[in-house]
């Protein structure tokens, strides 16, 4: 479907005058709006399962825990943005001691926000995602560019938000949706066109590395560049030690099997390369793969695009020289379905052919074989910017290998030790972003209330009327959020 340059311009200008409505909004009230985005949301029924599994072939099960998870979102994030948690407030009184003049900050929304629909996550991560929610709760309206995947399922959660706005009253322009691929008339792409409209002013996305760095630099190359927060992919390494698999060899290959496959391989967090150390453990552990790989049975795929480029991707990594099959499953594949693989190589070999560090987005993964610990640093060092990495090892590994452990501190957000990366738990102290390539920006989260930390900016009064001031700065403190007075945290008023 494309769309004319009028009707995606509506849409800006319809947001652009809901800013100066949000921009009167208190956290509470934005809050309160986010919880009955929840509640709408939580209401949807079969019909937005059913729909969801017909377009996505995501099991109802899978769907079900993700709609929950989506509802948890908004109302976590709601909790904390009542709270006044993102607004920082800090205010520093005229004192003859240490300020001459009465200067209060807080943090507040940066304006029209276009978030970009993905594909692996039709609820949590789409039309009603964490990035919807957070910068709903940040004080910027909100467009999605809906994925192409799951039209019809961004439709039903687009028409649940929008009851919401329009219950509150509020500006139609708080939330829209935008469907289709090119713009009416012209060569451009939609999420193109809205990037480098002044109009918006952050881009949420979850996608591709080639998409995300496109949208950056699009951005990047206006007249007023603005900030892309792209979580772009991750091959997340497990680097495992030789006291653990000497310990645990064949659990630690049936919690690898398990997370590589799980979701069909189709989360970004899947540990698609292992690397460890010549040895009997490590060869206990190729034979324990095997063997979990072998029976897992083939299922679809979330649509035809994923599934030509794992199977274009899956064949360009094993048919590098010095690969060789270690695992496979046995039952073949049906039309749009992902059958898993592992592949094996050395670390000189995976040191010197960056096509293997490439991700394969499906259940596929690389086993890296090194001679000695020297070579783990070098792919340690060689790894780039990762949303994960973990290290499966005992307490003996980390105090005998800590230069390897350092080095990893710097390549990734979440460095887990033991356990698989999978399974992303929606907390404050969740870390779900990573240095370049993963991601845009290293400092910020999509996971977790921090989310709404990236849609908002700081602006400092100096010396203003009580009465003028926004409720977060006010001497009464009327919302009764923690506010820093005079380097101090206190809810009181002043």
């Amino acid at each position: 479907m494309n769309q004319p340059k009028a009707y995606l311009d509506e849409h800006i200008r319809l947001a652009e005058e809901a800013f100066q409505f949000l921009k009167s909004t208190t956290v509470k009230e934005r809050a309160a709006l986010m919880n009955t985005m929840a509640d709408k949301i939580e209401s949807l029924g079969d019909e937005l399962l059913q729909t969801a599994n017909a377009e996505t072939a995501l099991p109802l099960a899978r769907l079900t825990g993700e709609k929950a998870r989506t509802v948890g979102q908004w109302r976590s994030y709601a909790k904390a943005v009542a709270a006044g948690t993102y607004t920082e407030a800090r205010i520093d009184l005229a004192n003859a001691e240490k300020a001459k003049n009465d200067i209060r900050k807080y943090g507040t929304g940066i304006g029209p926000v276009l978030v970009f629909g993905a594909s692996n996550f039709p609820f949590a991560y789409s039309t009603a995602g964490g990035d919807t929610a957070s910068a709903i709760g940040a004080g910027c309206p909100v467009i999605v560019k809906a994925h192409s995947g799951h039209t019809q399922t961004s439709i039903i959660m687009a028409s649940a938000i929008t009851d919401a706005v329009k219950a509150f009253g509020w500006p139609e322009g708080v939330f829209s949706q935008v469907i289709g691929n090119d713009v009416e008339g012209t060569s451009t792409k939609i999420g193109a066109y809205l990037t480098a409209h002044s109009g918006i002013k952050a881009v949420g996305f979850t996608g591709s590395y080639w998409g995300g760095k496109a949208l950056f630099d699009i951005a990047n190359q206006r007249e007023e560049p603005i900030p892309v927060f792209a979580e772009m992919g991750s091959v997340n390494p497990v680097f495992a030690f030789k006291n653990v698999l000497a310990e645990r060899a064949e659990t630690l290959a049936k919690e690898y099997a398990a997370s590589l496959t799980l979701g069909c391989g189709q989360f970004c967090t899947n540990p698609g390369i292992f690397i460890a150390v010549k040895g009997e453990g490590l060869e206990h552990f190729k034979e324990s793969l095997a063997k979990e790989i072998a029976p897992i049975v083939p299922v679809t795929m979330l649509n035809t695009g994923i599934h030509k480029a794992f199977e274009k991707n899956k064949n360009t990594l094993s048919s590098q020289e010095a690969t060789a099959v270690l695992a496979e499953a046995t039952t073949t594949a049906a039309e749009g379905q992902g059958r898993a693989k592992v592949i094996g190589t050395s670390a000189k070999t995976f040191l010197t052919n960056p096509i293997l560090s490439e991700e394969v987005f499906g259940p596929f993964g690389i086993l890296v074989e090194a001679d000695n610990y020297e070579e783990v640093l070098a792919v340690a060092k060689q790894v780039k910017g990762q949303l994960t990495i973990t290290v499966a090892a005992t307490a003996q590994d980390i105090r005998e290998h800590s230069e390897i452990v350092n080095v990893l501190k710097d390549k990734c957000g979440r460095l887990l030790f033991n356990g698989m990366p999978t399974g992303v738990e929606v907390i404050y102290a969740m870390h779900h972003g990573g240095p370049f390539p993963s991601t845009t920006d290293a400092r910020f989260t999509s996971v977790g209330p921090d989310a709404v930390r990236r849609f908002i900016r700081p602006i400092a009064f100096q010396n203003w009327p009580n009465e003028f001031l926004p409720a977060e700065l006010k001497n009464e403190n009327p919302l009764g959020i923690s506010r820093m007075v005079d380097g101090e945290l206190t809810a009181k008023a002043i």
